[in-house]
């Protein structure tokens, strides 16, 4: 798996990066190769030079009930529907989990609806009210407040997800 900046992204890339997301997730397909906002990085995996996988990361502040945390949030992860099942996903998670251990990130973390494949690579689900900043077609629609039940973390120290409001501070993955 390789792990560029974003700036370092070529257009070929964000090509093979919008195909591959926008077939993956048919209900929120989109003209470029992010669906809300620009991300600080990619994950890429690539069999015989085509990209079978993909995951967006973004690396920010949270504060969770009023302790602020380092978080690595994955975002539009996808494996082309010909290479799912192969464990090429939980390869790519398990790539990230190395990358994230030696670097300044209390958790990583994600919104999926996949309980057992997440929770079988090591996360865990956690629930809370979540206020972030709104954001579609690359306008601010406010902050929303609400009640967030699909939230992942990934301990990367000997931390554990604390209870309370988690605040975004910034929009949501």
């Amino acid at each position: 798996m390789e792990i560029l900046p974003e700036i370092e992204v070529s257009n070929a890339q964000h090509e093979a990066i919008q195909a591959l997301r926008n077939k993956a997730f048919p209900d929120h397909q989109v003209a470029r190769s992010y669906y809300k906002q620009l991300l600080h990085m990619r994950a890429l995996e690539y069999q015989d030079n085509q990209l079978i996988g993909y995951m967006g990361l973004d690396y920010r502040a949270v504060n969770v009930g009023g302790d602020v945390y380092k978080v690595l949030g994955v975002s539009d992860f996808c494996i082309d529907s010909a290479w799912q099942r192969k464990g090429i996903g939980s390869s790519m998670l398990a790539q990230l989990t190395d990358y994230a251990s030696d670097k300044d990130v209390d958790f990583i973390v994600l919104i999926s609806e996949l309980h057992d494949f997440y929770v079988a690579n090591g996360f865990q689900l956690v629930e809370s009210y979540a206020s972030w900043l709104r954001i579609h077609e690359h306008t601010n629609y406010g902050v929303a407040v609400e009640y967030v039940d699909e939230l992942y973390v990934k301990p990367m120290k000997d931390k554990s997800w604390p209870a309370g409001h988690m605040d975004w501070l910034g929009y949501m993955y």
